[in-house]
């Protein structure tokens, strides 16, 4: 029993250690907490996920040092203003953070991606790396929506809610829900893209998200393959 214990919580440690693994629970979190109008309290508990993403994305997934010097070029304003806003509610204010969040996320996507295709053993870190990139294309293009929508108003329509009346949070919120429904290619209809930069930034995350799956998975489960005969054929010769 005492063995079986033990075992237990060392594969529990190793699967919660890796680069991506702090990454990926903190996207998860930052997703279920979406920043609704739901009190101090929880805007400031979005916020911390919020901090969290960025510095794991910075820190924990062994990035180059020139990676992580531009990313922190573009995650501190992004913060700095993020804070700001909290206390002195600005359009200008929010424009520059999701400006300056959309090039950091967009700036980690990117590098991430290029970690796991040149990785060339399909392990689970990854298949966390992969999960993690997909989250952040989708947070990518939520801050992306976001800031047509307060460039552009009226460029987004609601079935069952007022625009109008939402705050800067809920109708973050709103984006987030809006892009990963069209990353997954579901499109429920009660969000719907109405002007021509709206709607090509739809349709360029459906496509990515289509070609996310097909070229990205089809490359692991080739490296796979790969590494499983290599290992056969060394194995029949022995």
């Amino acid at each position: 029993m005492a063995n079986f214990f033990k075992k237990s919580y060392s594969s529990c440690v190793r699967s919660l250690s890796g680069y991506f693994t702090q990454l990926l629970i903190s996207l998860i979190l930052l997703f279920v907490f979406r920043p609704y109008d739901r009190g101090g309290i929880y805007m400031a508990v979005w916020q911390l996920f919020l901090v969290i993403v960025f510095l794991s994305a910075i820190f924990n997934c062994d990035h180059s040092k020139k990676i992580k010097i531009v990313s922190t070029c573009f995650a501190v304003p992004a913060l700095i203003f993020q804070w700001l806003n909290l206390g002195f509610h600005s359009r200008t204010l929010t424009l520059l953070f999701l400006f300056f969040s959309m090039i950091f996320i967009f700036i980690m996507t990117a590098s991430i991606i290029k970690k796991v295709v040149i990785n060339a053993r399909v392990r689970l870190e990854t298949l966390k790396g992969v999960v993690c990139a997909y989250f952040m294309v989708a947070f990518g293009f939520s801050f992306a929506y976001f800031f047509i929508a307060l460039l552009l108003p009226h460029s987004f329509h609601f079935s069952n809610l007022n625009p109008a009346i939402l705050s800067h949070s809920h109708f973050l919120s709103e984006m987030m829900y809006f892009s990963f429904v069209t990353l997954l290619c579901i499109g429920y209809g009660d969000v719907i893209a109405i002007r021509d930069i709206a709607q090509t930034l739809a349709i360029l995350e459906g496509i990515i998200g289509q070609f996310y799956i097909a070229i990205l998975v089809s490359r692991l489960v080739a490296v796979y393959s790969f590494f499983e005969h290599k290992l056969h054929l060394v194995s029949k010769k022995k």
